[in-house]
């Protein structure tokens, strides 16, 4: 038999008389979209990557070779043919990468390089790769108040790290930095989960449950979760559960997996489910 769903709510809400779903959750929704296929969305990657040493790196798909030089900048090595160009300038043998430049490639192509100091991050967006794959919405659970809780950030050890599996190809495995847990009672029993901060800024409780495999990923799914201090209250809303990056474009992100603990014995029928393209022969 299913566990039954949480019967109480923590927060609350403004909510849209009209059908009974928040507006802040709304607004949610259309911000997510917005993240995944809007004029940045991370649908639209097609490369990225990290240039920490002076070795020439290549990003699969990609012209230029990607390096740091002695002081320590981002550079490119390119021919003219290759159809570079750095804030308009064609690049023809070996260039500085000034970090927030506008770089551009053939087919359509565009880049973003970011960092100091001999370490950057080089993503490329494709902008016809949302159309070219289909992509036209992300499917989710009905909206349910009662996946709505109040939780706690509980500090974990200083510096610690958790070994997770990483979904490369083949499978490796990393100590991610996760400097607190999230600690959430539902139905009565408290359930503690590592929150991994696997890019700085960025804070996320990877969790599985009961509906993995069948009606959501089978890696289960993401709780973006605020930048707060131990011991700090938070609003932590399964309807906003997301899917992983690793969906969008598998070659290109290879996401953390669960921690060992963040399971949830339990059906989690709230928050997305899966990608919905468009097949041959649709409107």
């Amino acid at each position: 038999m299913a566990t039954q769903p949480p019967s109480r709510k923590h927060a609350t809400a403004h909510t849209d008389t009209s059908n009974g779903v928040p507006a802040e959750y709304e607004a949610w929704r259309q911000g997510r979209w917005e993240e995944v296929a809007g004029e940045n969305g991370k649908a639209k990657v097609v490369a990225n990557g990290k240039i920490t040493d002076r070795d020439l790196h290549a990003l699969p798909g990609v012209p230029g070779q990607w390096s740091t030089n002695a002081a320590g900048a981002l550079t490119v090595t390119a021919t003219a043919a290759d159809g570079v160009t750095i804030d308009g300038t064609t690049v023809d043998g070996t260039a500085e990468v000034p970090s927030g430049c506008s770089l551009e490639f053939p087919d359509n192509m565009v880049g973003f390089a970011a960092g100091a100091d001999g370490s950057y991050g080089l993503v490329v967006m494709d902008h016809n790769a949302v159309e070219r794959s289909g992509l036209s919405g992300i499917d989710a659970f009905p909206y349910d108040p009662s996946w709505v809780f109040e939780g706690q950030f509980r500090a974990a050890p200083e510096g610690r790290r958790i070994e997770v599996g990483r979904l490369t190809t083949p499978r490796s495995t990393e100590a991610i930095l996760a400097p607190v847990d999230l600690v959430v009672t539902i139905n009565g029993s408290e359930y503690v989960m590592a929150v991994l901060q696997d890019f700085p800024g960025q804070r996320l409780a990877i969790f599985t449950d009961e509906t993995n495999g069948a009606e959501t990923p089978e890696i289960g799914r993401w709780l973006v979760l605020p930048l707060l201090e131990p011991g700090s209250t938070l609003t932590v809303d399964f309807n906003q559960a997301t899917l992983s990056h690793h969906h969008l474009n598998p070659d290109v992100f290879v996401c953390p997996l669960s921690p060992p603990g963040n399971h949830l014995p339990m059906r989690v029928e709230a928050g997305e489910r899966t990608l919905i393209h468009h097949t041959a022969g649709q409107n």
